[in-house]
């Protein structure tokens, strides 16, 4: 097995396991209020003067926010390419369910890593693997 196909079957592998979906898996949003964005996916912006920007991938300005997990709300939230986000109007919340949510895709890339590293204990393209993987399963870790 090369790396081509140890990237196709472990995320065949994950996607069978039953992924769970960002952010209905790990809330039951019920005090929620909904944020329009493009169907597309975005990515986290850069930080200017303590707020943090959401983009798209081609640089188009979408949102700003003064916390920086609730720019990583909407990025996560994004994946599932819809218009309309809801996000919990508590930060709190918000920062609870992005902290769980990341734990899980750690827990993900550290189920990933030590396969690798069975198959190919010599192997050095980690990174480049767990990337494509993750790409594949359309997820992010920011």
């Amino acid at each position: 097995m090369n790396e081509k196909d140890f990237i196709f079957s472990k995320s065949k592998e994950l996607q069978l396991s039953g992924l769970k979906s960002f952010p209905a898996a790990f809330t039951d949003l019920k005090q929620t209020q909904s944020i329009e964005v493009p169907d597309k996916q975005l990515i986290l912006g850069k930080e200017f003067f303590g707020s943090f920007e959401v983009t798209t991938p081609s640089g188009d300005f979408v949102l700003t926010f003064s916390n920086e997990t609730e720019a990583k709300y909407i990025v996560y939230a994004s994946t599932n390419r819809i218009n309309k986000i809801k996000i919990p109007k508590e930060a709190e919340s918000i920062n609870k369910i992005v902290e769980e949510y990341e734990k899980y895709l750690d827990t993900i890339l550290q189920e990933i890593r030590r396969d690798y590293t069975k198959r190919f204990p010599t192997g050095k393209n980690l990174t480049l693997v767990s990337n494509s993987i993750f790409k594949k399963l359309n997820l992010i870790r920011l």
